[in-house]
């Protein structure tokens, strides 16, 4: 009777521990998810298309602004990396395309501003700062048949004519230049693969995307166009490689900065 009292005993005794246990566990917590806002600036101003904006000693007066983020990631505050699955985005503000090249047969890419990326299922923690890069990586610049995120040669971010191969155009900007009685129509393009740049960006603080709603990006268009004299070389490609590395560059070191969260 002793026996089966004690048994007893330590039968309740190890059923309070497991239950002690199970209270005490961390429970997990949901991913979370934000909008990320790539916003075209032109220095304190909004960008916008078809108005006349002051940069120096110029007037420029834009038509076109598109370029591909791609391989965007969240470093948390312990310094790990999140990379965002099949993380390709077109970013633009555009009018109606004409892709055909040809006015008798037009293929029209319609009228899109776009400047924010939904990211869902982001691990739980905070994070510090956020790394992309402007363009395509060589793994899919040099096989476009690989689909992967928004990359497609269907929206005329593919060009033929710089390489033996087709491959991507990481950003376009185009528009009209003016200075005194001098103007250009210029149209400045970036690609292959060593123009390929990674932008870093660090939080002005640690951001939990469990409550931020979002983060916002600024990009200065005064900046993608600084030291590139457009009106000398106003269409800007692969047969002027000196100056497309210029305007690659002003993307990955200049014009990308922490703009805000929103909470």
């Amino acid at each position: 009777m002793k026996r089966i009292f004690i048994f007893a005993i330590a039968a309740l005794i190890f059923t309070s521990c497991d239950n002690n246990d199970d209270s005490t566990e961390i429970q997990p917590v949901e991913n979370a998810k934000t909008t990320i806002t790539f916003d075209a600036r032109v220095g304190n101003a909004d960008f916008a298309l078809n108005k006349d904006f002051t940069i120096g000693t110029r007037t420029y007066n834009f038509s076109k602004l598109r370029y591909w983020v791609s391989n965007v990631t969240l470093i948390d505050s312990k310094g790990a990396e999140y990379l965002i699955p099949d993380s390709y985005y077109l970013m633009e503000e555009v009018g109606d395309l004409n892709l055909s090249g040809t006015i008798s047969d037009k293929l029209t890419y319609p009228a899109r501003k776009r400047e924010s990326i939904d990211v869902e299922d982001i691990p739980a923690g905070e994070y510090k700062s956020i790394k992309f890069s402007i363009g395509v990586d060589s793994k899919h610049n040099d096989n476009l048949s690989l689909q992967s995120g928004e990359l497609s040669i269907a929206n005329g971010m593919s060009n033929i004519a710089w390489m033996w191969h087709t491959s991507y155009i990481f950003s376009s900007v185009a528009g009209i230049v003016k200075e005194g009685t001098t103007s250009a129509d210029f149209l400045a393009e970036t690609g292959l693969n060593a123009n390929y740049k990674t932008v870093s960006i660090d939080f002005a603080a640690p951001v939990n995307f469990s409550t931020a709603k979002g983060v916002v990006l600024n990009l200065d268009v005064t900046k993608i166009v600084d030291g590139i004299d457009l009106i000398k070389t106003p269409k800007v490609n692969a047969a002027q490689a000196e100056v497309m590395s210029a305007l690659a560059t002003n993307y990955g070191s200049k014009a990308m900065t922490f703009g805000s969260i929103a909470n």
